[in-house]
């Protein structure tokens, strides 16, 4: 017998989610609502985000996790709830129903704790991991590269063991946090010979300080939606002590497997939310606007575009929740995991095209957040992995 009854526990916590975001995130949003609806007045001259409105969402970010929330995906033992993936996707679904804005840093993202950094050992967890828990640093995944993105097998980056430490040169670009992170979670080629032979093998994932020799921050990316968050790292004979790596030498691509899935997992969540919240503002604005005397919601033209929406956001949650139940109880959601990504992210970009296209000449305008939800839409289709390798993904799995 499937139950799908949502347990009290997740309740409780979207409750409180719901609570804190009203209480005290909308309250700084807006104050600080000039930031959030201008990309020019949030960034400095380098594409830099502004000293205050970064401050800003490190108080955010610490708060939800003084309160439990930031963290509570990770297990109790390094400081987190224990929260099931089931009960993240309720969790996130609630987060990004509020839109855009200062709650995209109540929940970790690519900058907070994840499952992949389990792997860490104990002195790793109680430098970096548990701080991370807390709110009190920032990591990135420095993983892309200009010549290898999902390509993993192009990776130029390259460390070169010497005694007890290695010597990390290369260039990784697009990395989310990039310019702010406390540390970074690197992948370079340590053995040329087995990575030229197998392509997976050889590969090994380091922790990389920001302060080490070495390490520098170059070009902030400008994207889509202008948020200060991409960034190119530049490795030039970083020195960095056997210590910090990350799980076994040479197996870092297993290393960034085991994360990629739920990363995925939680851009999918995050495109229901949002799509929740664009479905919402598009039927209440159907009902307000008249055009020849009557609300557009009476026109059959917008009454299916809103049909198909509802319709397309149902499957898009029914396959997350199945996927995130496949999970906790312990089964791989490889082909899962891509298909709710791509379907969910797509889902949301025709949701907003199409919200864009019932609020007329106002869906374009910033006076609303929808052209800012669309234009994230757009970038969710690349992130995590593009449509098309997704779409790979799931060819494999039919065996073709």
């Amino acid at each position: 017998m499937v139950d799908f009854t949502i347990p009290e526990e997740i309740q409780m916590i979207c409750r409180g989610l719901r609570s804190f975001l009203e209480k005290e995130v909308r309250p700084l949003e807006e104050q600080y609502k000039r930031y959030l609806e201008d990309e020019r007045a949030r960034l400095q001259d380098d594409g830099s985000l502004v000293p205050e409105f970064k401050s800003v969402l490190n108080h955010v970010r610490r708060r939800s996790a003084d309160l439990g929330y930031y963290g509570m995906h990770m297990p109790p033992e390094v400081g987190g709830g224990g929260v099931s993936r089931v009960g993240m996707f309720y969790a996130l679904r609630e987060v990004f129903h509020h839109g855009l804005g200062l709650n995209v840093v109540v929940l970790s993202g690519p900058e907070g704790p994840s499952p992949m950094l389990l792997q860490f050992n104990e002195p790793q967890r109680e430098k970096y991991l548990r701080p991370l828990v807390r709110g009190e640093m920032t990591t990135c995944f420095a993983l892309t590269e200009p010549e290898a993105g999902s390509d993993i097998k192009n990776l130029k980056t390259r460390a070169e063991k010497k005694g007890d430490h290695y010597i990390l040169n290369g260039m990784k670009t697009f990395i989310t946090n990039a310019a702010d992170a406390d540390f970074a979670q690197v992948f370079a080629v340590t053995d040329p010979k087995t990575y030229k032979e197998h392509g997976y093998m050889g590969v090994t994932a380091f922790l990389v300080e920001r302060d080490t020799p070495g390490y520098q921050v170059g070009k902030i990316n400008r994207s889509l939606i202008d948020d200060g968050s991409q960034a190119e790292l530049i490795f030039e004979n970083c020195k960095i002590p056997k210590e910090n790596v990350i799980g076994q030498e040479g197996m870092g691509f297993y290393v960034a497997m085991s994360w990629l899935g739920i990363g995925r997992l939680n851009i999918a969540a995050w495109s229901v939310g949002l799509a929740q919240y664009l479905l919402e503002r598009c039927v209440e604005y159907a009902n307000l606007r008249t055009a020849f005397g009557k609300p557009i919601g009476k026109y059959q033209h917008i009454r299916g575009m809103l049909a198909e929406s509802a319709a397309e956001l149902y499957a898009a949650e029914q396959m997350l929740l199945h996927a995130s139940w496949k999970m906790d109880q312990g089964e791989s959601v490889v082909d899962e995991s891509s298909m709710a990504k791509w379907y969910a992210t797509n889902m949301l970009y025709r949701m907003a095209d199409r919200a864009v296209q019932i609020h007329g000449g106002m869906g374009v305008m910033k006076e609303l957040p929808i052209e800012r939800i669309f234009r994230f839409a757009r970038i969710l289709r690349i992130v995590e992995g593009t449509d098309e390798i997704q779409k790979e993904t799931i060819a494999k799995s039919l065996e073709l």
